[in-house]
């Protein structure tokens, strides 16, 4: 019998082991599909992993018909066609592949601040359960070192498995003369070992810089009592390609130093989770830095803060608990309909370490950044120090004179993460240009922000657009504004994906000036209100993109959990900083293309 018994379980692991395999070649296929545009591959069948909804490369909700028959397929010659009678024609995106955009470095997008990024990602099994406190502690630790030695191998050119014969690139020359010495290890009290970078940033204070030392491999230190957070934390950048790079190359170093029983999933809430843990949820924090001055931070924290819900709304990335979103889900003539499904459920249910829906105890319109500004800041927030006001949706009194945005969800893919980054350094850019027009930056009120800040994160970008002053109010202070945030006299912003629109065209010089507009990291952020996506229809976020995915596996009869493809494509998007789930092309509208 004991014989018996240990042959099953020799014939089912085997079994099982090629099951996985099976599945993961026809995730692969599927991903290089995806990328090509290419129509489904009849030969792949019964596949668990991502189909995308609808059964065509393209689709388009332009026909009178759809309503009655359901989803429009379309060619992309007709697609486009029916784009441009709307009004939106092709953009001509930066198509080349990444290592020739990386070491093209005469040629890379500046910064206007520079920009530092951690992303949090959660450590899971296959199933989607946590190991012991104890061991991951003792994991993390041997993890922290093997990074340490791959990133010092890197450093010196030693590695074999360089990008084509790897995932790793080569340091681009300028990223290694910023370094200030070879990595190393560093025991921490809050985060245990880490892998630290000694890096080089500019600083206003002294034309000759200095060197900051960061954390950029280690747990998270503000899970006290579990660790399953792994923390990446990329060095302050003034480049976007050289965010993209270190990125991409922390991301590579988890990869190769995670045990195989370990796996890392870009999600803020683990879709398998049985219930939300105070904690374990995973965002990504954008700290800004190199201001002129405490009034230019103070008045870009403003700028940021108007646009709060809009910043949710294009990274929400968490709808997924216990393995079901919150309510049903519909695919309606290519578009998410899922009017009850919240999009993060990080931020509903984070209510400790993230800013409040109450206007009364809402973040409040900074001045100057003086001493005064600090007081006003605690009063509204009702707390006693600057430590315990830390965690909020923008927090702009670091320790390191940086601005910390901790609001949006962890992205799927790095492309997204740092589109993102570059639109907060849009908003940024634009609070600069008012100071120097002698202009405040408008202040949207914390009542307006709070309004849309909760319909953000539970609709998403298909969330009504609710204002509680008029045109003439906000146009005092100025008209351009104005006409941003609430819409045109007798046209009114209804839904929060039209807000984003009118968002972008506000910043169009800027986005224009900056080199953004076309710049492959920022397609898909564009592509979540205008843009030909392929297999549906916007507004689109990486949280529809995971109930789009759910409703595929549902409606095909498969297991729905989406574990496993989040699994996949974490890896498959950390490869390829510009590759990103949202694939199709970027049509723009007349207002951001003249």
């Amino acid at each position: 019998m004991g014989k018996d018994k240990k042959e099953k379980e020799i014939k089912k692991d085997k079994k099982d082991k090629k099951s996985k395999k099976e599945e993961e070649n026809a995730a692969s296929t599927l991903a290089s599909m995806l990328h090509a545009g290419k129509k489904d591959n009849p030969s792949v069948k019964g596949m668990a992993f991502f189909r995308p909804v609808g059964q065509a490369p393209v689709q388009t909700s332009i026909s009178k018909s759809a309503a009655i028959v359901g989803t429009t397929l379309a060619t992309v010659e007709e697609s486009k066609k029916a784009f441009e009678q709307a009004g939106l024609k092709l953009a001509k995106v930066d198509n080349r592949p990444w290592a020739e955009i990386l070491y093209d470095e005469a040629h890379w997008t500046r910064l206007p601040f520079t920009h530092g990024l951690e992303l949090e990602l959660a450590l899971t099994t296959a199933q989607g359960e946590y190991l012991p406190g104890d061991e991951m502690v003792f994991r993390m630790k041997e993890c922290a070192k093997a990074a340490k030695e791959i990133l010092c191998e890197i450093i010196e050119n030693k590695r074999t498995d360089f990008y084509p014969n790897g995932g790793l690139f080569q340091m681009p020359s300028y990223i290694r003369k910023k370094l200030g010495k070879m990595p190393f290890n560093r025991d921490d009290i809050e985060k245990g070992t880490a892998m630290d970078i000694t890096y080089w940033v500019p600083i206003v204070e002294d034309r000759n810089g200095t060197y900051v030392t960061v954390d950029s491999y280690a747990r998270d230190g503000n899970v006290t009592a579990i660790t399953y957070i792994l923390e990446l934390v990329t060095p302050p950048c003034e480049y976007a390609e050289e965010l993209g790079y270190w990125a991409s190359t922390l991301f590579q170093l988890a990869k190769l130093t995670m045990p195989k029983d370990l796996n890392i999933v870009a999600s803020a809430l683990n879709p398998a989770t049985k219930e939300y843990q105070r904690g374990l949820t995973q965002g990504d924090h954008h700290h800004i830095g190199y201001f002129a001055n405490d009034l230019e931070r103070a008045q870009c924290f403003d700028m940021v803060r108007n646009f709060i819900p809009h910043l949710i709304a294009l990274s929400c990335n968490s709808p997924i608990i216990n393995n079901k979103p919150t309510d049903t889900v519909k695919i309606i003539n290519g578009r998410i309909a899922a009017p009850n499904c919240i999009r993060s459920l990080r931020i509903n249910f984070n209510t400790t370490m993230l800013s409040s829906n109450n206007p009364k105890h809402f973040l409040p319109y900074l001045t100057d950044g003086s001493e005064q500004d600090k007081t006003n800041f605690l009063r509204a927030l009702s707390k006693a120090s600057m430590e315990d006001a830390r965690f909020q949706d923008i927090f702009p009194f670091t320790d390191w004179n940086t601005m910390e945005i901790r609001i949006m969800d962890a992205q799927l893919s790095i492309c997204r993460r740092i589109g993102l980054g570059m639109l907060v350094q849009a908003l940024c850019y634009k609070a600069r240009k008012y100071l120097q027009k002698q202009m405040w930056v408008p202040d949207a009120g914390a009542a307006n922000i709070c309004l849309n800040r909760e319909t953000a994160y539970t609709r998403g970008l298909m969330g009504l657009w609710k204002i509680t002053s008029t045109y003439e109010e906000l146009a005092k202070q100025d008209p351009e504004f104005a006409k941003c945030y609430v819409g045109e006299p007798g046209k009114p912003i209804r839904y929060i994906f039209d807000a984003v629109k009118h968002m972008f065209i506000y910043l169009r010089e800027e986005l224009k000036e900056l080199g953004f507009l076309t710049h492959p990291f920022f397609k898909p952020i564009l592509q979540s209100v205008y843009g030909n996506i392929s297999y549906g229809a916007p507004p689109m976020s990486e949280a529809d993109y995971q109930l789009s995915l759910y409703s595929y596996k549902e409606q095909q009869g498969q297991d729905p959990n989406i574990l496993r493809d989040l699994i996949y494509f974490t890896l498959e998007y950390s490869k390829d900083p510009i590759s990103q789930p949202l694939t199709g092309e970027l049509m723009l509208p007349p207002e951001l293309r003249n």
